[in-house]
């Protein structure tokens, strides 16, 4: 199992933004990535980070890539992505 940090900025408001997350929760359970946290900063909104678990690296990046467009439309600025993985 894999635990990854996604921390990112986000072009719309928080609320915004965690509403389209939890809609997208299904498909992602369903490919095997499960959310254990998500929040902002505490001064900045816009500042988020996401703690995931799934099988691997190579299948993150897979769900990833499948599902780029509806991850831009929730607001999250792909190019912002900084990502850390760590495997148990």
């Amino acid at each position: 199992m894999t635990t990854v940090f996604l921390k990112f900025e986000i072009r719309n408001t928080f609320a915004e933004w965690e509403q389209s997350f939890y809609s997208h929760q299904p498909m992602a359970r369903s490919a095997g990535i499960f959310h254990l946290y998500h929040g902002h900063a505490p001064d900045n909104e816009k500042k988020v980070c996401v703690v995931l678990n799934c099988l691997s690296e190579a299948h993150m990046q897979k769900f990833m890539a499948a599902t780029g467009e509806d991850i831009a439309a929730s607001g999250h600025i792909l190019e912002s992505t900084v990502t850390e993985m760590y495997v148990n």
